[in-house]
C-alpha cells in the first residue's frame, strides 16, 4: 500500500504541493520589488478549494455528507494534478496570473512588499499546517501496522 491509496494522504499532499509552488510565485514578486513595471503574480486559491469540493461530493457540504468514499481525483484542465502524483509539485502544476497589489510607483511597479510578506507568512502556515496533518496521519499508520506487543 503506497500513501497516496489512503485518501486523506493524497489530499494533503496535494495541499502541500500548491502551497509550495505558491510560495515560489510570492518569492519571485519580492524579489521583483524594485523592477519597473513588473506587476506581482499570485495562484488562485478559490480554483483549487472549489475543484476538491466538487471531488469530495458537492456543494460545501456538511459533516453529514453521505459521500465518505475515497477522493479520486480526475484532471479536466490543463492545471490540474494527475491523481497518480507523486513527490513535490512542480511549478508547471498551477497557472499564476497577475494581481496588483494596492500601489503602484512611479515606475510602474506594483509590488508593495508588506503584503507580500503577509501572504507570504498565511501561505507557509496553511503549508505547516497541511504537513503537520500528513505526518500525524503518517503516525498513526505505523501504530497501526505495527506488531502487537512492540
Amino acid at each position: 500500500m503506497r500513501p497516496d491509496d489512503v485518501p486523506v494522504l493524497a489530499l494533503l499532499r496535494q495541499s502541500m504541493s500548491f502551497h509550495s509552488d505558491r510560495q515560489q510565485v510570492i518569492a519571485e514578486n519580492i524579489a521583483n520589488a524594485n523592477t519597473p513595471g513588473y506587476t506581482p503574480r499570485d495562484i488562485d486559491e478559490s480554483e483549487f478549494h472549489a475543484a476538491l469540493r466538487a471531488q469530495m461530493g458537492g456543494n460545501s457540504g456538511g459533516a453529514g455528507g453521505s459521500n465518505r468514499g475515497a477522493l479520486n481525483l480526475t484532471t479536466t484542465a490543463a492545471g490540474h494534478i494527475p491523481a497518480s502524483s507523486s513527490g513535490g509539485g512542480s511549478s508547471s502544476s498551477w497557472e499564476a496570473s497577475e494581481r496588483p497589489d494596492s500601489e503602484t510607483t512611479v515606475n510602474g511597479n506594483s509590488v508593495v512588499i508588506e503584503e507580500q510578506m503577509v501572504r507570504a507568512q498565511e501561505n507557509r502556515m496553511r503549508y505547516e499546517s497541511a504537513l503537520t496533518l500528513y505526518q500525524k496521519s503518517i503516525g498513526l499508520l505505523r501504530t497501526a501496522i505495527r506488531a502487537p506487543g512492540r
